[in-house]
């Protein structure tokens, strides 16, 4: 039984899979067969925390979190199991099709649930402009910031590589400028920031309150993917 490494980029999507606090850039066993790392956001801070899964042991490698659409289609709260990654330089990352068919199987019916391609970006992409566009140069439904470094970490040493992602904001939805300002060097958010700009942007608040609820709808489909999925989440 091989021992599973599930990277989570934000502690917010880490409450998908326990209560306990993981703390960033250290492992936390979630189960003897099953170890979680809290990466941070983006590639290099995905690297490194499946590097460290790979040093503690996994034999397979799982992203975990959330993704913006770019398909119009996709609503908050739909589930991606993507067949295969697209990086940033177009390289084509393919995901274990065993693992993924059988969580889909225990999945479909029960959930929304797409297995089409994601795409990696470097950065938050703001504007529906932006996500039509990429939409319509390479065919991928969704993004993330996370999943094609995780997959290339799996792919160097030849090992299974699985992504879990639920749609947080739709491709009609723009991101508020508030959340833009309040990034920081490594790319997270800080709240306290996004209530300080929000408070002088007050135009702001309502696309605020449009993604919390949208955020909730897509950390009740990751809870929901951990209740079902049993033993094809855990272990392989």
């Amino acid at each position: 039984m091989k021992t599973v490494g599930i990277v989570v980029a934000l502690g917010d999507e880490c409450r998908g899979l326990t209560h306990r606090r993981a703390p960033e850039g250290a492992c936390l066993a979630l189960s003897e067969h099953c170890l979680l790392a809290l990466s941070g956001v983006g590639a290099a801070a995905a690297a490194r925390a499946a590097t460290l899964l790979i040093e503690e042991g996994a034999g397979a490698l799982v992203s975990w979190g959330c993704a913006a659409a770019l398909d119009p289609r996709l609503k908050p709260g739909d589930l991606i199991l993507p067949n295969r990654i697209i990086d940033a330089d177009g390289l084509l990352l393919e995901t274990s099709s065993d693992w993924r068919n059988r969580l889909f199987s225990r999945l479909a019916g029960r959930l929304s649930v797409y297995q089409d391609a994601l795409v990696e970006s470097t950065a938050i992409i703001a504007t529906p402009a932006e996500k039509a566009r990429i939409f319509a140069e390479t065919g991928a439904i969704a993004l993330d910031m996370e999943s094609a470094a995780i997959a290339r970490a799996a792919r160097r040493i030849e090992i299974p590589f699985l992504a879990i992602r639920t749609i947080a904001d739709p491709a009609a939805m723009a991101v508020p400028t508030s959340v833009l300002a309040a990034q920081d060097e490594t790319g997270k958010v800080r709240i306290p920031k996004v209530l300080g700009h929000a408070l002088l942007n007050p135009g702001d608040l309502l696309g605020l309150i449009q993604l919390g609820r949208h955020f909730r709808a897509a950390m009740k489909t990751l809870r929901e993917v951990k209740a079902m999925a049993g033993a094809e989440l855990a272990c392989l």
